[in-house]
């Protein structure tokens, strides 16, 4: 039996208040972890490496299980080199690496049964995404000394590598396996969820998220009335289309592209296209939005696809003032002509990331049944995230 360690990598240079948003709530979802999975029996150790001091101060007074560095934040951070360093330096044995923004919905139970999972192993990978992954377990840990740093650019890309030497396996698809936390569109959607840990809770209450919180209200609420239509745009994933579909009655119209666009390189090497992305090119993004309100009642849309087909290399400012609606925050002049015209639209229309249409669909479509069951209403008050 091998020991399992727990790695978690946190950290980054946010460089306006919209990312300081999205960090804020990330290191409270790390906190939370440290809280839910440092005492499981089938972890040995738990490693957290963050830039941030304020970070590694709270989660160093957690547990004596938790081993804290702090790692500067200068140059560009190259993943690779640092989960390769972290096998080596500690001589690790089998490895379950968590990305800081990602397990904010996940159960205790779940690690603890990857874990016994890779302790048993002669030889795994498990992922809760083998194409896109930011929950990783391998075992041996040494397998991952073999690859190129080139198959090593993000952690996105770890599960593809090392599947590449060793048996696959995928984690249940589950809304905590899914889930993660990279734009403000996800901070809001776990602030709606009865799942969001006390640490995440408390930071969420601090933020100002309008308008595109009072969008994502509209379209929760709309995703869960009986036969609404309801866009899907983006890199869908299609079990989440099908969790829609067990558990509520609207209707979707489903438009699902470039999936695996950044772990397959696609967005590196400027290969993206998308047809949603060639046709606002022939109508403008007034068109496009208008003819989305005949067709749906509500949308989702991962607007990093149409980003990336438009050629434009948006700051991580821009992406997220475009997830929060906020056109005036945004320098590129056509994300903000687009942001503009989606504020406009007469159905509610909700901006994000990858998450947004693949676990993030299933945390709304869960955090919507279970209101409907328990008839609370919302985790958190409208008037408690202004």
């Amino acid at each position: 039996m091998r020991k399992v360690t727990l790695v978690v990598f946190e950290g980054g240079r946010p460089l306006s208040e919209a990312e300081d948003l999205v960090v804020s709530v990330r290191k409270a979802v790390v906190l939370d972890n440290l809280n839910k999975f440092t005492g499981l029996p089938e972890l040995d150790r738990v490693l957290l490496y963050t830039t941030y001091e304020d970070l590694a101060s709270k989660a160093a007074r957690i547990g004596t299980k938790i081993e804290v560095e702090l790692v500067p934040a200068r140059g560009q951070f190259r993943f690779g080199e640092h989960i390769v360093k972290v096998v080596k330096e500690h001589a690790l044995e089998a490895v379950l690496y968590m990305g800081g923004a990602s397990g904010s919905l996940l159960a205790a139970g779940e690690v603890a049964a990857v874990a016994r999972g890779l302790a048993a192993a002669d030889a795994l990978v498990v992922a809760n995404n083998v194409f896109s992954s930011d929950i990783v377990g391998f075992t041996p840990a040494a397998a991952v000394l073999g690859l190129s740093g080139d198959l090593l650019a993000s952690d996105n890309a770890l599960a593809m590598s090392l599947a590449r030497v060793l048996p696959v396996a995928s984690m249940d698809e589950t809304v905590g396996a899914l889930f993660d936390v990279d734009t403000p569109t996800d901070v809001m959607v776990l602030g709606l969820h009865p799942d969001v840990g006390p640490c995440a809770r408390a930071a969420i209450g601090n933020l100002d998220l309008e308008p595109a919180w009072g969008r994502l209200l509209q379209a929760r609420d709309t995703l869960s009335s009986y036969l609404s239509e309801i866009a899907l745009i983006g890199r869908v994933n299609p079990s989440a289309v099908g969790y829609v579909n067990r558990h509520l009655k609207c209707r979707t119209r489903v438009f699902s592209e470039e999936r695996g666009m950044k772990a397959l390189g696609r967005q590196h090497r400027k290969e993206v296209v998308s047809l949603i992305g060639c046709l606002i090119e022939q109508v403008g993004f007034a068109a496009f939005v208008t003819a989305l309100g005949k067709v749906a009642d509500a949308a989702f849309m991962d607007s990093r696809v149409l980003f990336q087909h438009l050629g434009l290399m948006l700051s991580a400012r821009d992406r997220f003032s475009s997830d929060l609606m906020r056109p005036a925050d945004i320098q590129n002049r056509v994300a903000r002509d687009f942001t503009r015209s989606v504020l406009d639209a007469a159905i509610p229309v909700v901006l994000g990331g990858h998450c947004l249409v693949s676990g993030g669909l299933r945390a709304l479509v869960d955090s919507a049944v279970r209101r409907q069951k328990t008839g609370n209403g919302l985790v958190l008050r409208q008037d408690s995230l202004l």
